[in-house]
């Protein structure tokens, strides 16, 4: 689910994101999974556990798997 953070408390360590459908869903710094301090306004993408914010990041995550494969071709000169 895509929302917004609208607040988070550095001293109880926890927050609120409201999401595109208009909901407040609770969450705590436990559930933010990326490098990037949190901010207010700031775009988040996560699921959602018993009415709360779980698993929470700044990027989009990818859906689909790839898979990538290489062919080599070594040749002795000489």
């Amino acid at each position: 689910m895509v929302g917004k953070v609208l607040f988070f408390n550095k001293e109880t360590k926890e927050g609120e994101i409201e999401g595109v459908d208009r909901q407040r869903y609770y969450f705590h710094i436990g559930e933010w999974l990326s490098y990037s301090s949190i901010e207010i306004g700031q775009q988040v993408y996560y699921q959602i556990v018993d009415n709360e914010a779980r698993d929470i990041v700044t990027q989009k995550p990818l859906n689909k798997k790839y898979r990538i494969c290489f062919e080599i071709d070594v040749s002795l000169v000489g």
